[in-house]
């Protein structure tokens, strides 16, 4: 049987209005770099290694805000992570209350993510603990 893994390109369609939003969070809150920028698409680099794509499309092309809190969660994994909570909450993003005790948070543009510590031990969420599992409750 072939087997997978996830590379390190992403993409995401977005509201065209959010673009300024956007950058300034990814560039200046979280470190990344703008490899790329344009009118319909910028392509931004993330931790060295990963890329992401926003393709900037009018309102109501993209998901709106509820669309995304249903849609796949990413982990954005930092050194300092309570550093890193008070620069993504001052930023303003709007947090989600979740059951689970790491900041989630939905970015500009509405990408919903968790943040995670890069030594942390995340063996509950991958069922590799030993012990009491964690059991995900739906989120609303």
């Amino acid at each position: 049987m072939a087997k997978v893994m996830l590379g390190n390109h992403s993409a995401i369609r977005v509201p065209r209005t959010e673009k300024d939003r956007i950058r300034r969070f990814y560039r200046d809150v979280l470190g990344g770099e703008i490899m790329r920028e344009g009118d319909q698409k910028d392509d931004l680099r993330l931790g060295g290694d990963f890329y992401i794509a926003f393709l900037y499309e009018d309102d109501g092309a993209a998901l709106d805000e509820d669309g995304f809190r249903k849609a796949i969660y990413l982990e954005l994994k930092a050194g300092n992570v309570e550093e890193m909570r008070r620069e993504i909450v001052a930023f303003g993003v709007k947090v989600l209350d979740v059951p689970d005790p790491h900041l989630y948070f939905q970015a500009p543009g509405g990408q919903v993510l968790r943040l995670v510590g890069t030594d942390e031990d995340l063996s509950r969420y991958e069922g590799t603990e030993h012990g009491e599992q964690f059991v995900g409750q739906a989120f609303e």
